[in-house]
């Protein structure tokens, strides 16, 4: 039997076991979602890096029986069951320091792109592997462990008891972690707290409070402090590091330029240059809006740093992004003044706004996908066109940013294609900058694709010319030769 003491003590383990699994997971996915992108696919194979781990864990914690074992030096050892937990959790502690830390990150991921391995599959199987699967298993030996600490008389009540307390620790790491410690003091201050639990539990459960190995815990949370701290951010320009974005700032040659997850995101001289997207928007959207016709409303999915319309005092915006961080990052660091009374801000996912309300616009413009790794799915179905479609007055416009390969090389630049066609018919397309790329399949040549569209009352009619059915005389302007 243990006492009341041991077992409050037994279940706290439980439970910030429960948090520090989970949370590593949800740090894990936001990490490396700068070098591998927020795609189903790359998140799925983190969730197995957890989940099988998890399984095999709990069967090896199961299996485990005290006694004398062979250790890393090759010496025999007796090893109870107080050792093995506390051992697995300095090992597992090790191992999340360089997978929890993004400045180590950073230098891993830029580190295996130099080498070739580009694939986002790999990279993200490589990481997973590397700082999720052994510290997972090795955590998940804590469930079956501490059940030897328990009567085998009340097995079924002290079995229902792990259980919730393993859960209500996963749903705390799942929930209070992401929307309370990631969004309020950031991802690497959410990282540290986890080393910080690990390193309270292996001395709480250690016999020796002044020993090597305590002293090695604490050497390596002082390590993830550090290499966490507010003062690596900034070195690495990071201003902001929450649950949606790491957002850096860099300053060259008079231009102030803004990256949302390693993707350059928005850019603003002293002399007012823009990114050229940005500028061939305004030159054929807000340049060419006659006088006579009085404000514009104009609905921007994606607010980078707000640099679209920076100078329009005119027309009205709705501005929607899901990073309530944005606008106050771009008047501090990027326009260095207010975005203009003129201009909404609504903090939420683009879907949701769209949703949600029933105004009509002029102009849509969506700034929201920026390619590469950072593929936003569900922004680019049909269902989510016809959301923007609905939002169009009668004679509105549309105009979509995209990255994308200028020759359709790749599949997803064709089947975007495909599908923004079904819902936006004779919408045009502009590719941005001189390299066309006309003479080569290379997928990797990646440019901004303008798409252009301007609703008509006979949109949904397909008529076309054959040799038998020719109607083209008639359809020409009648002012017109």
């Amino acid at each position: 039997m243990t006492s009341s003491r041991a077992t409050i003590a037994l279940f706290t383990l439980i439970l910030l076991e429960g948090y520090v699994v989970l949370s590593s997971e949800l740090l894990a996915i936001r990490l490396s979602l700068p070098f591998v992108g927020s795609g189903t696919d790359t998140i799925s194979i983190i969730i197995a890096a957890v989940l099988m781990p998890l399984a095999f864990g709990y069967q090896a914690g199961g299996r485990f029986k005290p006694g004398f074992q062979r250790t890393l030096f090759g010496d025999y050892r007796y090893i109870s069951v107080r050792e093995k937990l506390v051992t697995n959790m300095l090992i597992a502690l090790g191992i999340l320091l360089p997978g929890l830390s993004y400045s180590l990150l950073d230098g891993l991921f830029m580190t295996l792109l130099e080498f070739g391995f580009s694939n986002r599959f790999i990279l993200t199987a490589l990481y997973a592997g590397l700082f999720i699967v052994t510290p997972v298993y090795l955590l998940a030996q804590t469930i079956p462990l501490t059940c030897n600490y328990f009567s085998k008389q009340r097995l079924a009540k002290i079995t229902a008891r792990i259980l919730f307390f393993s859960t209500l620790g996963s749903f705390l790491g799942a929930v209070f972690s992401t929307l309370v410690l990631m969004a309020h003091i950031g991802v690497h201050n959410t990282a540290i707290i986890n080393f910080v639990i690990l390193g309270i539990l292996i001395t709480v459960m250690s016999r020796e409070k002044l020993s090597m190995r305590i002293a090695l815990t604490w050497a390596i949370v002082l390590a993830g402090i550090l290499g966490n701290s507010a003062q690596v951010m900034k070195d690495l320009r990071i201003v902001e590091n929450n649950q949606y974005n790491t957002i850096s700032v860099m300053r060259t040659d008079g231009q102030r330029h803004l990256f949302i997850n390693k993707n350059s995101s928005s850019m603003y001289s002293e002399t007012g240059q823009k990114h050229a997207y940005i500028e061939f928007i305004e030159r054929i959207l807000l340049n060419t809006i006659p006088e006579n016709q009085g404000p514009k409303d104009i609905l921007v999915l994606g607010a980078g740093a707000f640099t679209l319309g920076s100078e329009d005092e005119v027309n009205n915006y709705d501005i929607v992004d899901i990073d309530k961080n944005l606008k106050g990052i771009a008047e501090k660091h990027i326009l260095q003044k207010s975005i203009g009374k003129n201009k909404d801000f609504h903090a939420m996912p683009a879907r949701a706004y769209l949703a949600q309300t029933q105004k009509q616009y002029d102009v849509v413009i969506f700034d929201v996908y920026t390619g590469g790794l950072t593929l936003p799915e569900h922004l680019v179905t049909k269902e989510f066109f016809e959301q923007i479609r609905n939002r169009l007055k009668p004679n509105g416009s549309f105009i979509a940013n995209m990255a994308l390969s200028p020759n359709f090389a790749t599949p997803i630049s064709r089947n975007f294609d495909n599908t923004i066609r079904v819902i936006f018919p004779h919408i045009s397309r502009h590719v941005i900058g001189e390299a066309y790329g006309l003479w080569t399949e290379n997928e990797d040549e990646i440019r901004n694709v303008m798409y252009v569209y301007k609703s008509h009352p006979k949109d949904d009619k397909k008529s076309i010319y054959t040799d038998t059915k020719n109607s083209s005389f008639l359809d020409r302007p009648a002012n017109r030769p």
